[in-house]
């Protein structure tokens, strides 16, 4: 883990405790990676699915983005504090994180 993954580890644990309280989402993880939040979720098979990240824009607020199928970052039109990243996950990658759609 690089050192400044080490600042966003708190962060981390924050994001995944905040998604998890809103549905049956024990199956999702965040971990800090090269300076992001990486949301994951773990399919059927156990394998970890990456979904989505939220990147430090400054006074506590966050970025969102979403992997696409061809692994390429795309910004999502979600930005604030860790509430809004929350909201804005479950309110546009939802389907991505429901535990039924991940095969």
């Amino acid at each position: 883990m690089g050192s400044r993954d080490l600042g966003l580890v708190g962060s981390a644990a924050r994001l995944e405790h905040m998604i998890r309280q809103r549905g049956d989402y024990a199956h999702v993880q965040v971990q800090a990676r090269a300076g992001h939040l990486v949301v994951k979720a773990q399919d059927s098979q156990g394998i970890q699915v990456i979904i989505a990240r939220a990147t430090p824009i400054g006074a506590g607020e966050y970025g969102l983005s979403y992997r696409t199928h061809a692994g390429r970052w795309e910004p999502m039109p979600v930005s604030g504090l860790m509430e809004q990243i929350v909201e804005g996950l479950l309110g546009f990658l939802g389907p991505h994180l429901d535990r039924a759609n991940l095969q």
